[in-house]
C-alpha cells in the first residue's frame, strides 16, 4: 500500500457535499455521547432531511451540485466546536456538544428560517424543501442508551413534524 496515498475507508469527508461523512459522525458522536455521560454534560444533534423537486414532481438523486450547495447552506449556521456531515443520502447531521435539546431547537429554527427566507433552487429547475427533527442529553437520557439513539429519535421528531 502506498503510504502518500489514504486508503479510501480512512477518508472522513463525503465527495458529493464536502462535508464530514457518516464514519466521521459516527466517531464524533460516539466520543461526544461518552463524555456527556461520564460528565453530565449537554448534547445535542440535529437531522435535516432534505427531499429534491423538480417542478411538483418529487426527484430521488439530485445533481451533486445542489448536494454541495445545501451542505455549505446549511454549514452556515453551524458553530465553532459542532460539526456537520452527511448522514445519508439525502440527510445531514448537526453535532452540537455542549448544547442543551432546547438550543438545538433553537439553532435548527435559525436555519429552517434562513431557508424559507430564500429558498435554493439549482440548475435544471431543482428545488429542495428541509425538515429537522432534534435530540439532545439531558433533556432525553431516559430515551438514549447508545449514541445513535440520538440521530434515531431526531428522525422520530422528523417525521412527527411533518404529520
Amino acid at each position: 500500500m502506498d503510504c502518500e496515498t489514504p486508503a479510501a475507508w480512512v477518508n472522513l469527508i463525503d465527495e458529493e457535499s464536502g462535508l464530514y461523512n457518516r464514519l466521521h459522525l459516527v466517531h464524533f458522536l460516539t466520543e461526544a455521547f461518552a463524555r456527556a455521560r461520564r460528565y453530565g454534560g449537554p448534547l445535542s444533534c440535529v437531522l435535516f432531511r432534505a427531499t429534491w423537486w423538480r417542478g411538483f414532481e418529487e426527484i430521488g438523486a439530485p445533481p451533486a451540485e445542489a448536494v454541495r450547495t445545501l451542505g455549505r447552506f446549511l454549514l452556515l449556521g453551524v458553530r465553532e466546536g459542532d460539526i456537520l456531515g452527511r448522514w445519508s443520502d439525502q440527510e445531514f447531521l448537526l453535532v452540537a456538544p455542549g448544547t442543551s435539546r432546547e438550543g438545538a431547537a433553537m439553532c435548527m429554527g435559525k436555519i429552517l428560517d434562513r431557508l424559507a427566507a430564500a429558498p435554493l433552487s439549482f440548475e435544471g429547475s431543482v428545488t429542495a424543501s428541509v425538515r429537522a427533527g432534534e435530540a439532545g442529553l439531558p433533556e432525553d437520557a431516559a430515551r438514549l442508551r447508545y449514541p445513535e439513539d440520538l440521530p434515531l429519535l431526531a428522525h422520530e421528531r422528523l417525521i412527527a413534524a411533518t404529520r
